[in-house]
C-alpha cells in the first residue's frame, strides 16, 4: 500500500512539474488586452485641468474663479456669478470652451459680473455623460498603473490606451480643413469619441491631452497644415524630464488597436519631414512659456518599433518592423535585444 501510494505521489509531482513554465523572461503582455489596473493613480477627475501656459497665466484667484465656472455648469445652474471684469470673464469662458464638458451648454449671457447659462441636455441626460466621460478618463489615466510608475511609465502607458479606446474615422476628411472650429475648441468632438470609439486626429489629440494633465503631465495640443494632403492636422506636444518632445497618437493608432512609438517623442525637426507646420507656433499656444522648440533627441530609437507592451514596472517589451524584439527600460532609457 505505502509503494502504491508513494508511486502516486511521484506522478502527480511529475505532472507537476511538467505544466510549470520554467522560462524566466518577462512575458509581455498583449496590447489590445491590457491588464486590469490594480492600483489607481487617480480615484477621481479634475474637471478644472487647463493646457499649461493657460495656469502659467492664472492667478489664484483666476482658478478660482474658473473653478466657480466649472462646478456651476456642472451643477446646471443659471447663473453663475463670477469677477467684476467682462474681460476677465470672457477669459473664464474661454477656458471652458477648451474643457470636454463646455457642450453641455446650448447658449450663454455673459454680463459685467457673471455668465447665464441654458442647458442642452436635460439634468438626466448630463449627469450620464458627466459619469460616461469621467468613467472613460479613469480607465484611461489608470491603465496598466503602478504605485512605483515613473513619468515615462505613466506617459507610455497613457499613449496606448488612448491608441486602443478609438479607431481613426477616415470618412471625416471634410472637417479637416484649417478654419475648422475643432482645431480651437472640441465642442462635443472627445465625448464621440469616447462613444463611438472613432474620432480623426484632434479627437486623439485632445482625449490625451486631458488625460496626461491630470497627472500633472504638461501637455499641449498644436495643428498645422499637412502640406502635401490639403488638410489640417493635430498632434500633441509633453514635456518630459524639462524637455519637450512632439508626439501623435493618431498617427501612432495601428489599424490592429494598439500604439506604435514612429511619431513618439519627435523633435521638430522631424515632424517637419512629416509635412507638419505648427501655426502660430508661439503666439497662439506658448503666450507665457514662451516659444518651445522640441530638439532632444531621446526617442529617436523608438522611430521603427511597431507595437509596444508593458511586461512590468518600468520594463517594456518592443518589436520593430522587421520583427526584431527589445526590452526598454524606462528608468536607464536603455533598449536592449
Amino acid at each position: 500500500m505505502r509503494k502504491t501510494i508513494a508511486v502516486a505521489l511521484a506522478l502527480v509531482l511529475l505532472l507537476l512539474c511538467s505544466c510549470t513554465n520554467t522560462d524566466t523572461t518577462p512575458q509581455p503582455t498583449t496590447p489590445t488586452e491590457p491588464e486590469t489596473a490594480g492600483y489607481m493613480i487617480i480615484e477621481e477627475i479634475d474637471h478644472c485641468v487647463v493646457e499649461p501656459d493657460d495656469e502659467l497665466h492664472m492667478s489664484e484667484e483666476d482658478k478660482a474663479h474658473y473653478k466657480m465656472l466649472m462646478e456651476g455648469m456642472l451643477d446646471r445652474e443659471s447663473k453663475i456669478n463670477l469677477s467684476d471684469s467682462k474681460e476677465q470673464n470672457e477669459y473664464y469662458l474661454d477656458l471652458l470652451k477648451q474643457s470636454p464638458y463646455f457642450f453641455f451648454i446650448d447658449d450663454y449671457n455673459l454680463s459685467a459680473n457673471s455668465v447665464d447659462f441654458t442647458y442642452a441636455y436635460n439634468e438626466e441626460q448630463q449627469n450620464k455623460m458627466l459619469s460616461f466621460i469621467d468613467d472613460k478618463f479613469l480607465k484611461i489615466v489608470n491603465s496598466n498603473a503602478s504605485e512605483n510608475d515613473n513619468t515615462l511609465d505613466k506617459i507610455l502607458n497613457v499613449y496606448a490606451a488612448v491608441a486602443r479606446e478609438m479607431t481613426y474615422d477616415h470618412s471625416r476628411t471634410k472637417d479637416m480643413e484649417l478654419e475648422s472650429p475643432l482645431f480651437q475648441y472640441p465642442d462635443d468632438e472627445i465625448y464621440l469619441a469616447l462613444k463611438n470609439s472613432s474620432s480623426v486626429c484632434y479627437g486623439f489629440a485632445y482625449t490625451l491631452r486631458f488625460a496626461l494633465l491630470q497627472l500633472d503631465i504638461d501637455c499641449f495640443c498644436v495643428y498645422g497644415p499637412c502640406r502635401d494632403q490639403g488638410e489640417a492636422h493635430m498632434w500633441n506636444i509633453f514635456k518630459y524630464n524639462d524637455k519637450f518632445y512632439t508626439c501623435d497618437v493618431a498617427w501612432d493608432r495601428s489599424e490592429e488597436d494598439y500604439a506604435q512609438l514612429n511619431h513618439f517623442g519627435k523633435t521638430t525637426k522631424e515632424r517637419e519631414v512629416d509635412s507638419l507646420k505648427i501655426k502660430d507656433y508661439s503666439s497662439t499656444f506658448f503666450d507665457e512659456y514662451g516659444e518651445i522648440e522640441c530638439t532632444d533627441e531621446t526617442f529617436k530609437m523608438f522611430r521603427s518599433i511597431d507595437r509596444y507592451s508593458i511586461v512590468s514596472t518600468h520594463t517594456y517589451f518592443l518589436s520593430d518592423f522587421q520583427g526584431n524584439e527589445y526590452i526598454f527600460d524606462t528608468e536607464t532609457l536603455e533598449m536592449k535585444k
